[in-house]
């Protein structure tokens, strides 16, 4: 058993030692490790040196457990404790058969540490100081308990739509609800911590039942873009997907029966949890900053369109102006907005005779924003016919901000199909009506692609001159079969390729021509995999996700907007690098 007189100076202390000696052969932590301001420390090895401080004698080994004691007590005293895994700052171990540091092979990284949900508790503690785990409200399982508060008609429909969606009448087994993750006291709000087996399809179900006048302390279109990416399924017992969804959703509507702060609700993959340190105030910013729910505030958004016919340019421009709107009360600073290839046309006019009227009223549109955001958008002329094909002899990448235009540039790299047909910048650095395609913005450098252009990125073998990020503006993709139908070609050959060659974040824009536009596609990509070939790369291997993402029906159909945090991706970069 751990002794109790040791107390947080004595971990300390030993903390001191370990820097200057060492950690023996054989001692060094086998599943978890103690973090402490960017350093390793194995937790059993570091109780038992503190026993010594404490009590003038070291702790055996044999005398106490490691795992959920000594981690459980390390916590109890505000440290954190971390699933193994490979660090830059591993602490130095001294070798059985030297007295040289080495760094031992460590265990892979899953949403399964252990470490992770201990991480959030200590970053709880850190920010609002007393945090209950796993704490019991008394509070009933059915719908006629909740009768006589607002949410009883609510929770009745949800209630019922899950007995009627499957089938499964009998799943609520508990007669109280079951335990929550974290509860805050001060100022009173229930966290949970969501791994993936909480986003099913019977999850979705409830949250789009949800009212709206109902007050949530996380996305709920994101976490309802997350059931259906990732629509889990757990099947023992056959209605355990139903349990789970039932009991989330008593969570999320209980701040209103008991007078609370709106639940918030943490993804287990949203960020690698447990490499978070309580120590470092960069960190417990951006703790607080997801906690908080808080509208990015350095951000890219992409629209993607479900297109059910064509459009015209004023109803595009409306559509954009719908579009902007929604975004700007989900965001505030600074951020760049990325439209699909060709929203505009000339037709068969050459491009520029476009130029002023989209620059204009793009112009007088951001001129009512408060706040700087930049357009970027396709505009496609002299589109003539190839049989079943229809091909813009003109295709144009444009970014404008309340200023005026900030970029332009013309494609550079054709299609198969269009070779010949496409009238060609004469290289990526060509300028186009005098400007640059590179998007010189918030200290970021953005480089337009028109459409394929992503791809003669990696084919030309060009290197990257400094670009942060790409900007894709793709046309779009048709049903099965038909021609133009390769989304998940572009995202591995094009947005992915071209992140690995440059070492960069891709974003991408597209259009959907009378299809659904598929749930797990990415319009945002990092590339992580080492030499791993695009060709075995899957959606499930990219890191990035939206911090926001909403659905606005527009007159041509239907716009999915994902707005993506650039600082948080940024950092993800960084750590990869």
């Amino acid at each position: 058993m751990v002794p109790n007189e040791i107390t947080r100076q004595h971990i300390l202390a030993v903390m001191r030692e370990i820097d200057r000696n060492g950690v023996p052969a054989g001692r060094e932590g086998k599943r978890f490790q103690l973090l402490y301001k960017g350093k390793r420390y194995p937790p059993k090895y570091v109780i038992s040196l503190a026993s010594k401080y404490a009590t003038g004698q070291k702790l055996s080994p044999s005398e106490f457990s490691g795992g959920q004691e000594s981690n459980g007590f390390l916590a109890a005293l505000g440290f954190n404790v971390v699933a193994d895994r490979p660090s830059d700052t591993a602490t130095p171990r001294l070798s059985a058969k030297r007295d040289k540091p080495f760094v031992s092979t460590i265990k892979r990284h899953d949403e399964r540490c252990p470490g992770c949900k201990a991480t959030v508790g200590a970053l709880l503690k850190k920010l609002y100081g007393k945090v209950e785990m796993n704490y019991k409200f008394e509070a009933g399982t059915r719908p006629e308990d909740f009768i006589g508060t607002p949410c009883y008609q609510d929770l009745e429909e949800i209630f019922e739509s899950l007995e009627t969606n499957r089938g499964f009448t009998q799943f609520v087994k508990a007669q109280t609800l079951p335990n929550c993750d974290f509860f805050v006291p001060d100022p009173g709000f229930i966290v949970e911590f969501d791994e993936s087996q909480h986003l099913t399809a019977c999850r979705e179900l409830t949250l789009r039942k949800y009212p709206a006048q109902l007050s949530l302390g996380f996305d709920r279109n994101r976490w309802m873009h997350l059931c259906r990416e990732l629509c889990k399924q757990d099947n023992d017992p056959p209605y355990r997907d139903e349990q789970r969804a039932w009991y989330d959703t008593l969570r999320d509507f209980l701040p209103a029966v008991k007078g609370l702060k709106p639940t918030v609700r943490l993804y287990s993959r949203e960020t690698q949890w447990c490499a978070l340190d309580p120590e470092r105030s960069a960190d417990v910013a951006k703790f607080k900053q997801l906690v908080e729910n808080k509208k990015p505030s350095n951000w890219v958004a992409t629209v993607i369109v479900e297109s059910r016919g064509a459009s015209c340019n004023e109803e595009r421009l409306v559509g954009l102006r719908q579009i902007l709107d929604q975004i700007g009360e989900r965001t505030v600073g600074e951020g760049v907005i990325l439209f699909p290839g060709g929203w505009f046309s000339a037709g068969e006019e050459e491009a520029k005779q476009l130029y002023a009227w989209v620059e204009e009223n793009l112009r007088e549109t951001l001129g009512n924003k408060e706040t700087d955001v930049v357009v970027v958008l396709g505009v496609d002329g002299r589109v003539a016919h190839y049989g079943s094909d229809h091909i813009a002899k003109d295709q144009i990448a444009i970014a404008i901000s309340k200023e005026g235009t900030r970029a332009l540039g013309r494609k550079f790299h054709p299609a198969p199909k269009e070779i010949g047909r496409v009238e060609l910048a004469q290289d990526y650095r060509t300028e186009e009506e005098n400007r640059s395609r590179v998007l010189d913005f918030n200290g970021r450098k953005y480089f337009l692609c028109a459409c394929y252009d992503s791809f003669g990125i990696k084919q030309m073998a060009i290197p990257n001159f400094g670009i942060d990020v790409v900007l894709d503006l793709v046309h779009g993709f048709r049903q099965k079969g038909e021609g133009g139908s390769g989304d998940v070609y572009f995202a591995k050959h094009g947005f992915a390729g071209t992140s690995k060659h440059w070492n960069c974040l891709t974003l991408g824009a597209a259009v959907f021509f009378d299809r659904e536009i598929p749930h797990n596609w990415p319009s945002a990509v990092f590339w992580n995999q080492g030499t791993k070939s695009t060709k075995r790369w899957c959606y499930s291997d990219n890191p990035v996700g939206p911090k926001v993402i909403f659905e606005l029906p527009i007159r041509e159909g239907l716009a999915s907007i994902r707005i993506f945090d650039i600082t948080e991706v940024e950092n993800l970069i960084r750590r990869a690098r």
